[in-house]
């Protein structure tokens, strides 16, 4: 799995970050994926679900994938304005 970029959006209303991430898979190159990500103050990530076309693909992640998904959130929000927004460490 391989990521592109990582786009940042604060909730006020349910005090969540809900973060977009672009990615491909090896052996799709050539199609672009979203995985969006809901996240809580405390940490915790209530929602990780993968969109194709903006449809859901009930796509269930492997430990290896989700830990390089939370790697690379964590590297991509050091440099914006939500780098200590969660408060716990980011976490599923």
């Amino acid at each position: 799995m391989e990521f592109d970029y990582c786009n940042v959006d604060h909730d006020e209303t349910n005090q969540q970050l809900l973060l977009d991430v672009g990615c491909k898979f090896q052996d799709e190159p050539d199609e672009l994926y979203v995985i969006q990500l809901k996240g809580e103050p405390s940490g915790a990530l209530k929602e990780v679900r993968l969109l194709f076309n903006m449809m859901d693909c009930k796509y269930s992640f492997k430990e290896d994938e989700l830990a390089a998904l939370l790697n690379y959130v964590r590297d991509m929000l050091k440099s914006t304005d939500y780098s200590e927004w969660f408060q716990g460490g980011l976490h599923y």
